[in-house]
């Protein structure tokens, strides 16, 4: 490439020129606006997020009050009453916002978007239980009087305090929601200890005995001890390093079957004994019968007189424990193991009990023989029920301790201990050791366990009297209205109907006082529930005129609640309450006027429910079976339809290690600290929209990053836009609307940035159809990075600075400016309401037609017409850029070796070189039809075009030009900077015609 040497120019009387220096900064057009970069803080914030939000959301609702369109429903998954709110809160919360401000501002749809809040349960209750007090937890059973619960605390005052706490809570967290920016209605939630609601869920229960899927079993549920009421599979977690203590237990075998199944081979045989293993012992004295599988073989392993039974493939692992013992030669089909008899020689009660058969056993773990205690395990229950074998109540309490006069004699010893510690399991090691059951022990178990995920205690099986839904009836209707729902991620299909295909029974009863109760009385002198439907709608229009903390009122007499026929001195209320996911799951029924009208629609309620990703076994769920069951009739059809027409799932918080956010750890961020930011550890002041950007800017449908590298980079972007409104509104400040030039006057780099901004706006939509936020912010990012920053911005300054006022090439930038400006706002408006509200204010300024506030406006206003579209000079451009790249990559060595300070004291000849490829370069004659604004294209003081010469040849797609970089031949022109003027201190040719015109 061919350098020029700099022109030798001899400067006289320096100090006589700089003292008579003339100023023509009042001659600029340079920019002005009041936008700040700074974010607003204190009362400026708070004043923002009214009118973008509680405004908003009002002024919409007025304005499409005539309106027959369909509105765009976002149905609010109700988070707990319960704390303070932390950044997960703030995740879901923004998504929401996110999606309805697209619609509304896209779309010009009505929203509806209800905030709720859940309230019942017993984090609140165990909350109140502490603030009144109380050591002892109530304690409610269906199955007996109200007279049994006068050792507690009332119930009614429970729920008085429960409910007044939880009004705080609502209260306290409703404005940390509001702080998000959220456009809502924050003083008209639902909430789900209101009456209307509670009456609404009483109207799905009624619906739900009507179709005959209610019904009252014994049968073991999964039982928090710390708790004190059943639980559904939604309220446990695995803790995968839990320690339990594990046994392999030998039972003796009474009769004569089995010793002359083996007597042939191993002579005679004094004592033979099942062996099971068990990481439960405390079920020992429960034991109702050993389950083997027909289907598998089994052999004796021997020690002296005794021989044990195994599973033929498990005893190598047997035998490892105890190497005295050896295997003998001898299989057993396990069908002649069903029917043979055993005892419990430690429960000291010489009852014999059955071997049958359960598909449950396996050949891989354990030694093929299970132990079975029915009221404790589902399996076991199950198994149990389909060979005859009487079921019992638990032997635990409600508080998990052993019921003494419940236990065999032999087990008796073990006294009121809770079942659930290890010294209660290893003194029921002991007491079987006493009687030689004992083969082997590990104290230390480590195994995945369920744990009740309010007390994060292990929880147990326990049989008791539940209230249970009959899923497996609805089933093929719930699943065959899944498949007609959108998921996002699309995994997300598979796990709800993996949950509702593998889900046969619902548990809904619970033992606690705060909650909605079951309207059902009991028979004083039976103790059986009365499942008349005339009776329980009787009950619950009385529950409507009374109210639900009413029916926990004690009295003898309950015939306020009964039709005229019945004694209220022979009945008693039941005292169980719903499942709160029963609660939350008919929460569809806010978002009709009544709840009747929830079924004559024929499509979904809602567009979206979005929540976190462990709803697929709750709230999703459950509202899934509730909305199938209200649409029930008389139990003979159902409706399959879902409530909702779109699923989607977020992720968890983690911090800088990885870690899930939690309380217990630590490391949970509240919004606010992360709104005004933290010094321990350090993380920078956001503000609202940079909190919303954070959660825009993450792929929020896995777990999510929260800490200062991420944060900071969220930052940074957060100022780069605000940066680039400043720019454009700082370039606006004199644009007429009304004198705008027309799209042919446009030049074609112009041009070329309406075509990338119509693929920016076209992109982004889709992204926001598929609720991909993250690609929305990248791809802003990009266009405001490599389009505007790296390209328009540079390239039209001095024109925008040094140019008349009222030249076409001026204004043909403004009237680009302008697109992008309300394109931008248009496109971050669901994501940055405040930045854009406070870029229209003072755009208000600048344009006098335009409502005051963007979420105001038509979509019509932001979306850009298709006939900017112009791929063949995109075509160009890239090849142009192409070239721009490479020479700037010699300009820079240039640079480096000192031959120039600014890029403005270079001169650029291009010329065209001939092809044997290409006759004519259509390179060359691009940058020919741009010719008047080629030095700014290039960022140079002089960019000239020759049909030859000499220079570096650049190979572009087999287009070549020559190219010559030298240094300019001219002056730096006093005003506008360029090297263009004819003597030193003066002014160019361009910049006198426009001083002079002044």
């Amino acid at each position: 490439m061919l350098r020029s040497v700099r022109p030798q120019v001899r400067c006289f009387s320096t100090f006589t020129v700089h003292l008579n220096k003339p100023s023509y900064s009042k001659t600029l057009q340079l920019p002005q606006t009041k936008f700040s970069p700074k974010i607003p803080r204190g009362g400026a914030r708070d004043e923002l997020i009214k009118r973008t939000g509680a405004d908003i959301y009002k002024w919409q609702q007025e304005q499409h009050k005539s309106s027959k369109s369909t509105p765009f429903v976002l149905h609010d998954g109700p988070p707990y009453a319960n704390g303070t709110l932390h950044v997960g809160h703030a995740l879901n919360k923004i998504c929401k916002d996110i999606i309805i401000r697209y619609q509304m501002v896209h779309k010009d749809k009505l929203i509806k978007y209800q905030p709720g809040w859940d309230c019942h349960g017993l984090p609140i209750e165990l909350k109140v239980e502490h603030l009144l007090g109380e050591k002892k937890s109530p304690s409610f059973s269906s199955s007996s009087s109200s007279s049994s619960t006068s050792e507690v605390k009332d119930p009614v005052e429970i729920r008085k305090a429960c409910r007044e706490y939880a009004m705080t809570m609502i209260n306290n967290q409703r404005q940390q929601f509001m702080d998000l920016g959220i456009m809502t209605d924050f003083n008209e939630p639902y909430i789900t200890m209101d009456h209307k609601f509670e009456t609404n869920q009483l109207q799905v229960f009624s619906k739900l005995v009507e179709n005959g899927l209610l019904s009252q079993q014994l049968k073991p549920v999964w039982y928090g001890c710390d708790t004190q009421t059943a639980l559904a599979e939604a309220e446990l977690e695995y803790n995968d390093k839990h320690k339990s203590v594990a046994i392999y237990v030998k039972f003796p075998v009474v009769g004569d079957k089995l010793h002359k199944l083996a007597g042939e081979t191993s002579g005679e045989l004094k004592s033979i004994k099942l062996l099971i293993w068990t990481s439960t012992p405390w079920t020992i004295p429960a034991n109702k019968t050993i389950c083997v599988n027909e289907k598998m073989t089994y052999t004796l392993i021997k020690k002296g007189d005794e021989v044990l039974v195994v599973a033929k493939s498990l005893v190598e692992e047997v035998l490892k424990l105890d190497p005295e013992y050896v295997a003998l030669d001898i299989e057993i089909p396990g069908s002649e193991l069903v029917g043979i008899e055993y005892i419990n020689p430690a429960a000291e009660d010489d009852i014999k009990r059955p071997v049958i058969h359960g598909d449950h056993v396996v050949s891989t773990a354990g030694t093929g023989l299970v132990h079975s205690a029915p009221a404790h395990g589902r399996e076991d229950y199950l198994v149990a029920k389909q060979n005859g074998i009487h079921i019992d109540t638990s032997c635990v309490d409600n508080k998990g301790k052993y019921i003494v006069d419940q236990l065999p004699p032999g087990f008796q010893k073990l006294g009121p201990l809770k079942v659930n510690e290890i010294r209660s399991n290893m003194l029921c090691v002991e007491i079987m050791k006493q009687h030689d059951m004992i083969y082997n022990v590990n104290k230390n178990f480590v195994h995945s366990y369920p744990y009740d995920w309010r007390s994060q205690t292990p929880v147990i099986q326990r049989a008791t009297p539940q209230w249970f839904v009959n899923v497996d009836k609805i089933k093929p209707f719930a699943l065959e209205a899944l498949s007609k729902v959108e998921f996002h991620p699309a995994t997300g299909y598979n796990r709800l109907t993996s949950f509702i295909e593998n889900r046969d029974e619902w548990c809904i009863s619970r033992q606690r006082a705060w909650g909605v109760p079951l309207p059902i009385v009991y028979d004083s002198s039976t103790q059986k529930p009365v499942m008349d439907l005339n009776v329980i709608n009787h009950i619950i229009s009385k529950i409507r005129q009374f109210g639900t903390d009413e029916w926990f009122v004690k009295e003898v007499d309950i015939s306020r609640w009964l039709p005229s026929d019945m004694d209220g001195f022979q009945f008693y209320k039941g005292q169980d309450t719903m499942d709160v996911w029963f609660d939350s799951g008919t929460s569809w029924s806010t978002l009709r006027d009544e709840i009747t009208d929830c079924n004559n629609t024929a499509e979904p309620l809602a567009d979206v429910y979005l929540e976190g990703s462990d709803q697929h076994r709750g709230w999703f769920q459950s509202s899934l079976l509730n909305k199938i069951i209200y649409s029930g009739n008389k139990g003979e059809t159902f409706q399959p339809m879902a409530p909702y027409k779109t699923v989607i799932t977020h992720g968890f918080i983690t911090d800088a290690q990885g870690q899930k956010m939690a309380k217990s750890k630590g490391n949970i961020f509240s919004p606010l600290e992360a709104i005004e930011g933290g010094k321990k550890p350090w993380t920078p002041m956001l503000g609202t929209d940079g909190l919303r950007l954070w959660v825009a800017s993450s792929n929020y449908q896995q777990d999510v990053g929260f800490h200062p590298e991420v944060l900071t980079r969220v930052s940074e972007v957060g100022k780069k836009y605000r940066v680039t409104f400043k720019y454009l509104l700082g370039n606006l400040y004199d644009f007429k609307t009304d004198e705008s030039v027309s799209y042919s006057q446009l030049s074609d780099l112009d041009k070329y940035i309406l075509h990338t901004l119509h693929q920016l706006q076209s992109t982004c939509a889709g992204y926001y159809e598929s609720f991909n936020f993250s690609r929305v912010v990248s791809s802003v990012n990009t266009h405001v990075n490599s389009i505007l920053s790296a390209i328009y911005f540079d390239v039209s300054k001095d024109c925008l600075y040094t140019d008349n006022a009222n030249s076409t090439r001026r204004r043909a930038i403004q009237f680009v400016l302008n697109e992008i400006l309300k394109t931008y706002v248009g496109l971050l408006a669901p994501i940055q309401p405040l930045t854009v509200q406070e870029v229209w204010d003072e755009y208000g300024k600048i344009n006098n037609t335009v409502c005051d506030s963007p979420f105001k406006e038509s979509s019509s206003l932001f979306k850009l017409p298709d006939s900017y579209v112009n791929e063949d000079l995109e075509e160009q451009f890239n090849k142009f850029f192409k070239l721009r790249d490479e020479l700037y990559k010699e300009i820079e060595v240039l640079k480096q070796e000192n031959f120039f300070k600014n890029k403005l004291e270079l001169e650029i000849l291009l010329s065209r070189v001939p092809s044997d490829t290409i006759s004519s370069s259509s390179l060359f004659e691009f940058m020919k039809l741009n010719q008047s604004y080629l030095d700014d294209l290039f960022l140079v003081s002089k960019a000239q075009l020759v049909e030859s010469g000499e220079g570096q040849v650049i190979d572009i797609n087999g287009d070549k030009i020559g190219v010559t970089i030298k240094h300019s031949s001219d002056h730096k022109c006093v005003r506008c900077w360029k090297y263009t003027a004819p003597e030193p201190e003066t002014l160019c040719g361009k910049c006198n015609n426009v001083v002079n015109s002044l």
